[in-house]
């Protein structure tokens, strides 16, 4: 597809756990798979335990609030009209400090998406089974590590 145009309230949109709201703006199979973008609202205390994608860069924008993002053992405090970006294999968490919007960019776009929908089905307060962790890793290239 040459172009998209995605009207305000019409995203696929995911519930998180942590109260995370995540719409996607673009898909990979919008973009051929060049990248993927979403709308993220992130509720103060939400969190990404650290991980790191095998394939794909994320980057990470701030409309509004505070993110604390650990990358590779360093501790970054964004804020409003700041952006992180992390490579392929660079280990990375992130916790909202406040209320948070964010729009978030993965490129290539794809594997993030099949992860985000899966994480979507997990209850309120369940953590990824060693076995997700597993399915993750292998179908997604996304590895969620101890710090």
């Amino acid at each position: 597809m040459n172009y998209k145009f995605v009207q305000n309230g019409t995203a696929e949109t995911y519930n998180l756990a942590g109260g995370e709201i995540t719409r996607f703006l673009l898909t990979g199979s919008d973009t051929e798979n060049q990248v993927s973008v979403y709308d993220s609202i992130l509720p103060k205390g939400n969190f990404a335990p650290m991980h790191y994608h095998e394939i794909d860069s994320e980057i990470f924008y701030i409309i509004n609030g505070e993110v604390e993002f650990r990358i590779e053992g360093e501790t970054i405090i964004a804020k409003k009209g700041d952006i992180v970006m992390a490579g392929a294999f660079v280990k990375r968490s992130f916790k909202a400090l406040t209320d948070a919007h964010l729009i978030v960019i993965n490129t290539p776009g794809g594997p993030s998406e099949g992860f985000l929908r899966d994480i979507a089905r997990l209850q309120p307060g369940e953590t990824p089974s060693a076995e997700l962790r597993q399915k993750f890793a292998e179908i997604y290239k996304i590895h969620i590590v101890e710090n």
